[in-house]
């Protein structure tokens, strides 16, 4: 039985393959598109996902939606009466995506049967099954956790109407315990600081994140203002510091906000001090609030294990302190936590909870892209004039050029499915060197000084390099570990300011070559770490062989290593 899940008209366009409840293939549109986080119709991804499968559309059985149009339609109207007359406002602001209206994502969603029909050619519209956004965050979490029953936490800026849900899941079903609804959310809290200090809200979090390791404690007691806790294990957003519940995406935070804290950062401005305090205060009110979520659900359920996933558990710090500071026995963070996870969710939770199929796959891996064979790579590298040749090792030829100080595109595999580069479409450099973090930034990634680059570390020898909170591994790189002391001058190029480091564990049977590369790499440096970062340039990751090659041209690439190929910048 094919089932088809898919996710569109939001952020994080994209589809799901799912065959008698195995994961086949998990593509975003994006990454086809070439648009950051788009919300269009997956039309591209479903066309790669059938063809990497050899079917075609008539092959599904079941087409799956993240999202119940209707459902969010109640819910809004609700709001606006409790928020009127301001919140006529929403009514001309973006939703979901800057380029929609409400009205007309709602229709669009509810119409993606026939928008099936119409891009695929087929007689009818085939039928869709809406399923709610967050059990869509929640199944794609626990159907393929380790665990048979397990407490569930899904955090994001909002789902239908939901922004946080807490759930337990036992065998085949999911059973919801609590949920916050907007505009209660820490989403969109992180939304509203992003938006302030200059960025773009639901795309640079992470950049805030980043800031955050250069802050102080100053406006930590005013944000402990800003979201405040219940007994019934809820927060609460102190709504007098904001204007999106009424306002929508066009005024994220009110006058009081700016009355505290000072004028809205312009993205040009040169930054202050108090903008990295802001970025601290807000981190720490994140953490916070998801330990206190974690541990009220650790109380109500009495369940050993916790998966986590939704868009805020991207972040790594929260995730961190959740393992720390709570008693669950184990845990499963779902790493494709943004949007895109959905449409894997959407599949599982109609096949395990509504047809009743039974459940027998684990995740243990994120490579569901799709690869290319040598002779596909070698047409695109003659096409576009490449000087290059074919390496009888690639991994030990690449460690030379790494541990020589060059900057090394890395194309192997099946690419990565969710936010990550997780060693098939990386790019890599040599840790140990305290200038390659600037010259990468300089030279390819131009990205801002205060965002760290994270370790892929062999899995075996992590523990020597990093503490990681009770010994968890992070083969998704979706934890925060500590370096160890003594290592931090040895990896200096991956050590956060606050002496922190993103991980990434690579285990030698889920990923034998990268894992070969980087041991290649210890036996020349003694170093069993590499700095790996998305194989990109301010564009979604890279896809194909010629993604790849054009990135490489228009870069100071030093070293392209693509299927068996090298390719050498003099």
């Amino acid at each position: 039985m094919y089932i088809l899940g898919l996710s569109s008209y939001s952020h994080e366009a994209g589809c799901a393959l799912v065959k008698d409840g195995v994961i086949r293939v998990i593509l975003e549109e994006e990454r086809f598109n070439r648009e950051k986080h788009t919300w269009k119709f997956p039309r591209n991804a479903i066309a790669a996902c059938l063809d990497y499968e050899g079917i075609t559309i008539n092959d599904i059985d079941h087409f799956t939606f993240f999202w119940v149009p209707f459902r969010e339609v109640y819910g809004n109207l609700v709001h606006v009466l409790k928020y009127f007359p301001r919140s006529l406002n929403l009514l001309k602001a973006p939703s979901g995506s800057e380029d929609l209206s409400f009205f007309s994502r709602v229709k669009l969603m509810n119409n993606a049967g026939t928008r099936i029909q119409d891009e695929f050619q087929l007689a009818k519209a085939p039928k869709v099954h809406f399923v709610e956004h967050h059990l869509c965050h929640a199944a794609s979490a626990f159907y393929v956790s380790p665990f048979k029953e397990a407490a569930i936490l899904t955090i994001d800026g909002r789902g239908e109407s939901t922004s946080t849900m807490m759930s337990v899941g036992q065998g085949k079903k999911i059973t919801k315990v609590k949920e916050i609804k907007t505009p209660h959310s820490l989403g969109h809290l992180y939304a509203s600081v992003t938006d302030y200090l200059g960025f773009r809200p639901f795309f640079d979090e992470w950049k805030v994140m980043g800031l955050s390791a250069y802050g102080k404690d100053t406006y930590v007691k005013d944000f402990e203002d800003i979201t405040r806790f219940t007994e019934r294990g809820e927060y609460r957003l102190n709504l007098k510091y904001f204007k999106f519940h009424t306002h929508g995406q066009a005024a994220w935070v009110s006058d009081l906000f700016l009355k505290k804290f000072g004028p809205k950062r312009d993205y040009h401005d040169e930054y202050e001090q108090k903008h990295f305090d802001i970025a601290y205060a807000l981190q720490k009110i994140v953490e916070k609030t998801g330990v206190y979520l974690a541990r009220y659900l650790e109380s109500v359920t009495g369940m050993p294990n916790l998966c986590m996933t939704g868009g805020v558990v991207l972040n790594c710090l929260m995730n961190k302190r959740i393992i720390e500071e709570t008693d669950f026995k184990d845990y499963f963070i779902q790493p494709i936590a943004n949007d895109a996870g959905t449409t894997l969710g959407s599949a599982l939770y109609y096949y395990h909870h509504v047809l009743e199929q039974p459940r027998d796959y684990l995740f243990d891996t994120a490579y569901w892209g799709i690869t290319y064979a040598n002779d596909e790579i070698e047409k695109v590298l003659r096409a576009k004039g490449v000087t290059y040749r074919r390496s009888e090792n690639i991994a030990k030829d690449t460690a030379c050029h790494i541990a020589d100080g060059k900057i090394v595109g890395w194309f192997q595999g099946r690419m990565e499915a969710g936010p990550r580069a997780l060693g098939n479409r990386s790019i890599t450099v040599n840790p140990a060197r305290a200038d390659m973090k600037d010259r990468l930034n300089a030279r390819v990634k131009k990205r801002e000084f205060y965002r760290p680059f994270a370790p892929s570390v062999l899995e075996e020898k992590c523990s020597e390099y990093f503490i990681m909170p009770k010994e968890q591994l992070s083969p998704y790189m979706i934890l925060i570990g500590d370096v160890r002391e003594e290592k931090k001058s040895v990896i200096p190029a991956v050590t956060h300011a606050d002496g922190t480091a993103r991980v990434h564990t690579v285990n030698k049977d889920v990923n034998p070559l990268y894992w070969e590369l980087i041991s290649e790499f210890e036996k020349i440096t003694g170093v069993p770490v590499l700095l790996n970062t998305s194989f990109n340039e301010n564009e979604p990751i890279v896809c194909t062989p010629e993604h790849a090659v054009n990135c490489f041209l228009r870069t100071e690439f030093d070293v392209l290593a693509i299927g068996d190929f090298l390719a050498v910048k003099s």
